[in-house]
């Protein structure tokens, strides 16, 4: 399984070096995460995209979508993000729960509905972007003479 270095995850998904610092110390999902190793998932970049929103769009604080983050990577790390592109997570910050819509929820008490497909398509714009062009390269083969053999001639 590919895995992504914090420097990695941090460009993707556009957060500096020390916001993903301070976020892994907050988040329960990033707390064992450490180091400069590839330890980050896709599913992590997505986790943090929608995080990401949720702070800086929405005034939410970080510390407040703790309890909420671990249902919220969870669902990331595991349901491919390709699928989640389709679908809408409800963050429930009360209950501090994230689930995955598969119908209009039945609310009794506010909750964020978030669409994934930008979130997704940020995520893939960042994975094309990341990998360099690469142009398909002639294949230099010597000149050969073919000669047609007798069956083929006679077929």
């Amino acid at each position: 399984m590919l895995k992504l270095t914090p420097q990695q995850v941090a460009q993707v998904a556009h957060l500096s070096d020390q916001t993903l610092r301070h976020w892994r110390q907050v988040l329960p999902p990033l707390s064992g995460l450490n180091g400069y190793t590839p330890c980050f998932a896709p599913g992590d970049a997505l986790a943090l995209l929608v995080v990401r929103h949720l702070v800086r769009v929405m005034g939410i604080s970080v510390g407040t979508l703790a309890t909420a983050s671990t249902s919220l990577f969870s669902l990331c790390r595991n349901t491919s993000w390709p699928l989640l592109g389709d679908r809408r997570l409800l963050v429930d910050i009360e209950r501090g729960e994230v689930s995955l819509l598969t119908r209009e929820p039945d609310l009794d008490t506010p909750a964020i509905l978030v669409p994934m497909r930008p979130f997704a398509e940020q995520l893939q714009a960042a994975w094309v972007s990341s990998f360099p062009a690469l142009d398909q390269l002639p294949l230099h083969f010597p000149a050969a003479v073919v000669t047609r053999s007798r069956r083929m001639a006679g077929a």
